[in-house]
């Protein structure tokens, strides 16, 4: 596997560069002053850990080297495509993965969508949080003004929406998406087509462009809008007993994740009507499932006035000096003190190098 080893003497093009990586984008110049002390040998062997040495397959890219890509796309909010873009676009990107001047990527979006998840796997991603922390408290990964720090550790705690990638879908969309992706697995498990899979299964709906397009009613009139309902109901749940009775549990099992959700949407949506059939509930259910796709996103507020879809970003700041040396991610319903909490708990920095910390949010 190839080893990533970045010139630790800056270029006359670098030097000019970093006097003008001060105020804006600072971190850009940090980093490319102390790639060599981040990525040592060690933690490079560390991270050279997550892959099978069996020789099968291409080479992966240096694993340091999109270690640092993660690090710079996670700074400035970058998508992958737009990581990858930036490796050729952008200058600053070039000096800190040490590739100047190349006019190909320094590599493709699946490779850093795989490298993301293989550091996940593994909780590098941890680990290289908190081997930064580590090194900026002791000084070593400085410009000379660091320190070396023993005393507690003060740290000020914040939050913020952290966005879902899930689609957000009312519940009609929500029992026909679920219904969708049934339909769609049991086709290639089956190896029939997806329309007489709706044609047995008793949901003749699904075919159409859109479960609403399907239904075809005015959705101003009440009456119409309440039947529509009850049908996406009742075809729906035939879907489940056809599944439930012509599958075997080996085969239904990867279809149980969605058969669930559609049992979850029903319960918390939908209530009994006064003359029979089913309704959509009045208010909002506690913790609705608001995604098929994404079954932890919920519906989040600012405010009373603004609300938005997915998480809450819950992040610690060390108040002495310039690092974030815990972080958090929970559902945006949930209270802000869980995810503070949340974020000491799950941080071995707290528990194994500073065994006494303070903190300005509630414990």
């Amino acid at each position: 596997m190839e080893r990533w080893k970045p010139r630790v003497e800056l270029t006359k093009q670098e030097t000019l560069m970093m006097k003008r990586l001060t105020r804006v984008r600072a971190l850009f110049g940090f980093l490319r002053l102390n790639r060599h002390v981040i990525f040592d040998d060690e933690f490079q062997d560390r991270l050279e850990e997550m892959y099978r040495r069996t020789g099968a397959g291409d080479p992966p890219h240096p694993p340091a080297m999109l270690c640092m890509a993660l690090l710079l796309q996670g700074y400035v909010g970058a998508s992958d495509a737009e990581a990858v873009e930036l490796t050729v676009m952008d200058l600053r990107w070039q000096m800190a993965l040490d590739c100047f001047g190349s006019g190909e990527p320094a590599f493709s979006q699946g490779a850093l969508q795989a490298f993301r998840e293989r550091m996940v796997e593994h909780e590098m991603d941890r680990a290289l949080l908190e081997r930064t922390v580590a090194l900026v408290r002791d000084g070593v990964a400085t410009n000379g003004e660091g320190q070396s720090l023993s005393k507690a550790l003060r740290v000020a705690v914040d939050s913020r929406p952290l966005a879902g990638a899930g689609r957000v879908e009312d519940t009609i969309n929500l029992l026909g998406h679920a219904a969708r992706n049934i339909v769609r697995i049991v086709s290639k498990i089956a190896d029939r087509s997806p329309d007489e899979i709706c044609r047995r299964a008793g949901i003749p709906l699904l075919p159409a462009p859109s479960i609403k397009a399907g239904l075809d009613i005015d959705w101003s009139d009440p009456a119409q809008k309440l039947a529509a309902v009850a049908t996406v109901e009742r075809q729906v749940a035939s879907l489940q007993r056809w599944v439930e009775r012509r599958l075997d549990d080996v085969v239904e099992s990867p279809l149980l994740p969605l058969l669930e959700a559609i049992n979850t949407v029903r319960d918390q949506d939908l209530e009994p009507g006064e003359g029979g059939g089913l309704r959509i509930r009045q208010g909002v259910a506690p913790d609705r499932r608001i995604s098929i796709e994404d079954r932890e996103m919920r519906h989040g507020r600012k405010s009373r006035s603004k609300r938005f879809d997915g998480y809450k970003e819950h992040i610690a700041r060390d108040l002495d000096v310039p690092a974030i040396v815990a972080c958090a991610v929970t559902p945006a319903n949930r209270p802000e003190e869980e995810g503070e909490r949340l974020s000491w708990k799950t941080s071995s920095i707290r528990a194994s190098r500073w065994p006494r910390c303070t903190s300005t949010a509630p414990t």
